[in-house]
């Protein structure tokens, strides 16, 4: 409104009115009119404003331009309570705001602009009407001292003068019983004015469903965390635990143990990984019993072809060796002789037990180098080192230090005049070592690089010699780390380890 009183246009109608002609005069007076309506049309609660002129003497609403009235400057009597700015209430129950321009004229003089601004009360009720939507409520628009009532409800006990008493903090909620009836009293301030307005809200209305939906927020949370707890038990009782029980049984595969089967009736996708897991544990089972048996055949049969491969020339030199003793009349090198023919024959065809002690074998290689001796009319010469005592109780198999010095006699010292034989005995921490070293022919790189390619040959059809036979049952009985080991001694002989790599 004062923006509206400072328009160019309305101070200098009020300043130039004299020296304007009639024309001038029409158009800013219907300018003003105009403003008028404009401002009018701007809020549906404003009823008329009109516009006074005094040192035009014209007054201005938005249907006419009438000459001032001498009573121009004597607003509609005001009650006794109303404010002293603002919007006024008057005795007609209407609601009127006035404005000059300038805002403080001089002492004595007449302002030039003066506006009278008068709301609607029916437009005010419609407002009020159009803000409450219940029967339950009211809304009542009244000053501090409720010289003014304007309301909007269908229950006249809100018109009650202790219920419209307005406390001085503003605003202001309380509880308050009308009727009986428990109502929240609501009071708020209205700007640029010393007017409240009151609301009158059913507590019923307004907290009505409160328990309602505290008792289904309760109910909701304590089905949710029921169905948590159903669900972590479903899934543990449907996924962890079956896959719980199937880490156990292969976790019992790890360690060895083939015979672990899972039996549990169930008819979901977990019956099916069981009944799978049993069928392969079954098929492992019998594969394993397979190549266990296939191997413990192989190395019966591989020992019985050994046995079988025992040159009978060593036989007829024996009885040989009898005969010519006994034409020398050495009847006690006869005894000692046949003695050492007897233990000989005696542990190479016996099929009792597939493994002897180390103790055993070493004793039966002994009984071979001295029939040797003998049958050499003492030019062999041994040497043999100590034997450490981790020897005497590891179990290895049977006729694998004979044939290796067999070998030796065979074929590196064919055609030696003084054959020489060296053994040595080493004992390390989880392994063994039996060194047969001779003074034979010179053995060739050729001949060793041939040699050890059979020995490092997985054929089975290859024509199994004594040593081959050696080896691949020393890797069969104590794994693939153990076997022979071929070498060349400085003198072009061949050397031939037995290492053998246990687990304490």
């Amino acid at each position: 409104m004062s923006a509206f009183l400072c328009g160019i246009a309305l101070v200098y109608l009020a300043n130039a009115y004299p020296i304007l002609d009639t024309f001038e005069r029409s158009q800013y007076l219907l300018r003003a009119q105009h403003r008028l309506q404009v401002m009018k049309n701007s809020s549906m609660c404003i009823g008329n404003v009109v516009l006074h002129l005094p040192t035009v003497g014209k007054s201005i609403d938005t249907r006419n331009v009438e000459p001032l009235a001498e009573s121009w400057n004597r607003q509609p009597e005001a009650l006794p309570c109303a404010p002293s700015s603002g919007l006024t209430p008057t005795k007609s129950g209407e609601l009127q705001m006035s404005i000059q321009y300038p805002l403080t004229p001089r002492e004595g003089s007449t302002p030039p602009l003066v506006m009278w601004l008068t709301l609607s009360n029916a437009q005010i009720q419609r407002l009020l009407q159009g803000m409450d939507h219940t029967q339950e409520t009211g809304l009542v628009l009244t000053s501090p001292d409720s010289c003014f009532v304007l309301e909007k409800t269908d229950n006249a006990s809100f018109l009650n003068p202790e219920l419209l008493t307005v406390s001085q903090q503003l605003p202001s909620t309380e509880e308050v019983t009308v009727e009986g009836k428990h109502f929240q009293k609501t009071v708020v301030a209205l700007e640029e004015s010393d007017l409240v307005l009151i609301s009158f809200s059913s507590t019923e209305h307004l907290f009505g469903f409160r328990h309602t939906y505290l008792f289904l927020l309760v109910l909701f949370g304590v089905v949710s965390v029921l169905a948590m707890c159903l669900f972590a038990f479903s899934v543990r009782h449907l996924v962890h635990k079956p896959i719980r029980t199937l880490v156990d049984a292969f976790r019992c595969m790890k360690g060895n143990n083939f015979d672990v089967r899972i039996h549990q009736k169930r008819n979901d996708e977990f019956a099916y990984l069981y009944q799978s897991f049993n069928g392969m544990m079954d098929h492992l089972q019998k594969l394993i019993e397979q190549v266990y048996d296939q191997r413990l055949l192989t190395q019966r049969a591989e020992l019985k072809q050994l046995q079988s491969q025992i040159n009978p020339h060593f036989l007829y030199n024996g009885f040989y060796n009898i005969y010519r003793m006994a034409k020398k009349d050495s009847n006690d090198d006869i005894a000692e002789f046949s003695q050492l023919l007897s233990e000989y024959y005696q542990y190479i065809t016996r099929n009792a037990a597939d493994t002897v002690t180390m103790e055993q074998e070493i004793r039966h290689a002994m009984t071979y180098l001295k029939i040797q001796q003998i049958r050499f009319s003492n030019r062999l010469s041994v040497e043999i080192g100590p034997t450490p005592s981790e020897f005497g109780f590891l179990m290895v198999p049977r006729l694998i230090l004979q044939p290796i010095l067999e070998n030796a006699f065979e074929h590196g010292m064919k055609n030696v005049l003084e054959p020489k034989l060296f053994i040595r005995f080493e004992a390390r921490l989880g392994e063994w070592n039996v060194c047969i070293e001779d003074n034979g022919t010179e053995f060739s790189p050729e001949e060793l690089s041939e040699l050890q390619q059979k020995l490092d040959s997985t054929d089975t059809q290859m024509e199994t010699t004594a040593l081959i036979n050696i080896h691949r049952r020393l890797r069969y009985h104590f794994g693939p780390e153990s076997g022979l080991r071929l070498s060349r001694t400085p003198a072009g002989s061949l050397q031939v380890q037995l290492h053998i790599v246990k687990e304490e």
